[in-house]
């Protein structure tokens, strides 16, 4: 235990020392999530700019606007008369939907002839093109209700005749594990889990082939430690920063962002721990058999948008291709994430996550074997490409 203590003192000093590996540890991670945090931290979509064109110029006309003017969800944007003034507004962005009045709107309704408002919408952005629509059918449908109620009334028909006629049919909502359709909810922490997997994964794989530019490598590669001593103690003091990321990114999603975060704590710490261990397992291996640092870089890099494409989070898993999935189900990100998403958000029990806990388990067992029984082979570092984190200062024990 000694000799593991001693390499993982010797990691932290280097980790200490080295400026950017210390940022990237212990500043990235948080920057992230700040910045994430304030992007994301309204959670629900509104004050979505909206304009009227009223061609019509009468009472109900006026009706109409008021009552997307008093929504929660719209903000009017005056001064925009006719359709041309609309579209060019749309072009410029100064407005993200708009209602169209058509003439002779209130005469229609008077004599009970069918008309219709035209609602526009920018959907080039799929966020604010379905959460307008939904914005623009409820407060239609609110208004069309309060006509119809009018008009029942006009007709003599009592409060409560009127109350059966128009609830003859209807339809009670019940929106389950995600009530406020909060994109901080269903999309921040997906974030952090992969902020947190690339990060760990960056630093740890940058250990052995930091090493391997500075030729002191052959300095474990020829001791009498064995390989899985050597790999605790460097492995060690990512694993703790790991971990502590970790909770102070789910802790700022939580208290700050107000993310939904609930499911058992045990459960989130559990999953948290094989994954570090997965992470600083796999990040190890690769620096093992990495021959620069500027090759782990610009790999990991690579692979960090098509992973977090397949996890489920920026597209539902259904409608992936099977290959797509296959390919995804080796890899830990998914796992965690959909296990991760069921237990805070859905906040379901062990028996739900079960698969998911034993794939992460085998995932973890297998990387932790192969890490600790690498073969003590010196493998020189590549003559080609830059050298990153090269610097021949070492700390003193």
């Amino acid at each position: 235990m000694r000799a593991i203590f001693t390499i993982a003192c010797y990691e932290t000093l280097l980790i200490l020392k080295d400026r950017t590996l210390r940022l990237m540890l212990f500043v990235v991670p948080l920057l992230y999530a700040v910045v994430f945090g304030f992007v994301y931290m309204q959670g629900v979509l509104s004050q979505v700019p909206l304009a009227i064109v009223d061609l019509d110029h009468s009472a109900v006309s006026r009706e109409v606007r008021t009552s997307f003017e008093n929504s929660p969800y719209f903000r009017l944007v005056p001064g925009i008369e006719s359709p041309d003034q609309l579209e060019k507004a749309m072009r410029e962005g100064k407005v993200r939907a708009g209602i169209v009045i058509p003439e002779q709107f209130a005469l229609n309704i008077q004599r009970h002839r069918p008309t219709e408002l035209l609602g526009v919408y920018d959907a080039s952005n799929l966020i604010w093109g379905y959460n307008t629509r939904r914005y623009m059918r409820e407060v239609a449908t609110d208004f069309n209700t309060q006509q119809t109620a009018a008009y029942l009334a006009g007709l003599g028909i009592s409060k409560n005749q009127i109350q059966g006629i128009m609830n003859t049919v209807n339809l009670n909502y019940e929106v389950w594990y995600n009530p406020t359709f909060s994109y901080a909810t269903y999309f921040y922490p997906g974030l952090l889990l992969m902020v947190i997997h690339q990060i760990s994964l960056l630093s740890v794989s940058l250990t052995v082939t930091r090493e391997k530019e500075r030729n002191t490598w052959v300095q474990y590669l020829s001791s009498f430690l064995p390989s899985w001593k050597i790999f605790l103690g460097k492995a060690l003091p990512y694993f703790i920063v790991n971990f502590f990321n970790y909770a102070l990114l789910l802790w700022i999603a939580s208290y700050f962002v107000n993310a939904r975060l609930e499911g058992s704590v045990g459960l989130i710490v559990l999953f948290g721990l094989l994954f570090d261990i997965i992470i600083t397992s796999l990040g190890f291996l690769i620096s093992v058999h990495a021959p620069n640092s500027l090759q782990v870089t610009r790999y990991l890099m690579l692979i960090s948008v098509p992973i977090f494409m397949a996890s489920g989070f920026s597209w539902p898993q259904s409608h992936i291709p099977r290959a797509v999935n296959a390919l995804s189900s080796l890899l830990p990100f998914p796992w965690m994430a959909e296990a991760f998403r069921m237990i805070t958000v859905k906040n379901l029990p062990l028996a739900y996550v079960l698969k998911h806990l034993l794939v992460l388990l085998a995932m973890a067992g297998g990387s932790l074997g192969l890490a600790m029984t690498f073969k003590k082979k010196r493998r020189p570092p590549s003559s080609r490409g830059v050298a990153v984190n090269s610097s021949h200062s070492y700390p003193g024990l």
